[in-house]
């Protein structure tokens, strides 16, 4: 390796560095759900692209988190028909503290997170993952950074364009005959009591 390959792979490193340590740096949205909480660091990185995968609680966990933005200030959801506004006041949702837009094609879904996050007014958007191309995920995480804010995608099996720019991806599972669930993030595991 050559000198000047020497200082490009630095100059790649060096910039990798800052942007961990001021994705470091950033405050942290705790879930209220406390083994989740612990097993994160403190909560869910403001400012990142992160994913609920799997087949069961993803909505719980988006109920939750909406629950702690809604008490701070404003959250979203980008709906394409899943949500049901009394089960998100019964977590502790703030509905006049919610922005909800409905969109249900791929691209009026990736409009109106778009919007969502260029205001700046939202400490959470969440959405259900649409079929997306490379270029307009890549977007979509860059200006959830830009902007400090969590943008959380709820999706049973993610694409690969969505893998490739998640920040943070949770997998959750139903445990057992009950509502209980598990959550595996950076390969460690919780379980988490959910009711009904």
């Amino acid at each position: 390796m050559g000198l000047p390959a020497r200082r490009l792979a630095f100059e790649e490193l060096r910039e990798w560095l800052r942007a961990t340590i001021a994705q470091a740096r950033r405050p942290l949205l705790g879930s209220g759900i406390p083994n989740l909480d612990g097993m994160l660091g403190g909560g869910f990185p403001r400012g990142a692209l992160a994913t609920l995968e799997g087949t069961a609680g993803r909505w719980a966990i988006v109920a939750r988190l909406l629950a702690q933005a809604t008490r701070r200030g404003l959250a979203a959801v980008v709906d394409g028909g899943e949500l049901y506004p009394p089960d998100l006041a019964a977590a502790g949702v703030l509905l006049e503290r919610l922005i909800v837009v409905s969109a249900a094609a791929p691209l009026a879904v990736a409009r109106a997170a778009d919007v969502l996050l260029r205001s700046r007014a939202c400490t959470v958007v969440a959405l259900t993952a649409p079929p997306l191309q490379s270029m307009l995920w890549v977007r979509l995480a860059g200006l959830a950074y830009k902007c400090g804010t969590l943008l959380l995608v709820v999706t049973e099996h993610p694409p690969p364009q969505l893998v490739i720019v998640a920040g943070l991806r949770l997998r959750c599972e139903r445990v057992g005959p009950g509502y209980d669930m598990r959550v595996d993030a950076r390969h460690e595991s919780v379980r988490i009591a959910c009711s009904r």
